[in-house]
């Protein structure tokens, strides 16, 4: 093989490395792959996320979608995009969260608009968290997911959300929960009727 074939065979390997790295970091961050993903119910989280051993693809799609990672020791997160029946959120639909106590010293739901921001309508009702929401004697509380508030004590705003997510972090989550997240008891989210639908 001469000089010249050798540096262009060379220079196309690198080429090519460079060409595959890219196209596949590009397709996993898009697609929102997490390496480490754990399903629990509605909800899935990774278990990579806020840890020393998150892979590169986890840090660039944390990075691309805003949220700060924090240690594992200090949050774990959960997302959810569809309702207990497996249909995309619509901001249009009123929804009813539910849930008992969580494993964490404090821990807090919120909307986020398609963007991955929160929904820009000034309503100023995001989320609820453990210390703003009225709960039963034996711990479990509800509250309306919707665009309107309809006299609901507890309520977070879906109004120009359109295909919103949902989010759960656990604030210093109990061993259990960081070491066990397929298995912690997270809020169901059910839809309750929606706008144009018929009764």
């Amino acid at each position: 093989m001469t000089m010249a074939r050798r540096i262009l065979f060379r220079a196309s390997a690198v080429v090519l490395g460079i060409v595959v790295g890219v196209g596949s970091a590009l397709l996993m961050i898009r697609n929102g792959a997490m390496i480490g993903r754990v399903d629990n119910g509605q909800w899935f989280g990774s278990s990579a996320v806020g840890s020393t051993e998150a892979d590169p693809y986890t840090r660039a799609l944390v990075a691309r979608i805003g949220l700060l990672g924090l240690n594992r020791n200090e949050t774990i997160y959960f997302t959810t995009m569809k309702d207990s029946a497996g249909r995309p959120y619509d901001g249009r639909c009123t929804y009813r969260i539910s849930g008992g106590a969580l494993p964490a010293r404090w821990w807090a739901v919120t909307l986020y608009a398609p963007d991955n921001f929160l929904a820009q309508n000034g309503d100023n009702h995001p989320s609820i968290d453990a210390t703003s929401i009225q709960t039963a004697p034996d711990g479990s509380w509800s509250a309306r997911i919707a665009p309107t508030q309809d006299g609901a004590e507890d309520w977070i705003s879906s109004r120009n959300a359109d295909a919103f997510s949902l989010s759960v972090r656990l604030y210093n989550p109990s061993e259990k929960a960081a070491s066990d997240m397929r298995n912690v008891r997270l809020p169901v989210i059910e839809r309750v009727s929606c706008e144009g639908e018929k009764a």
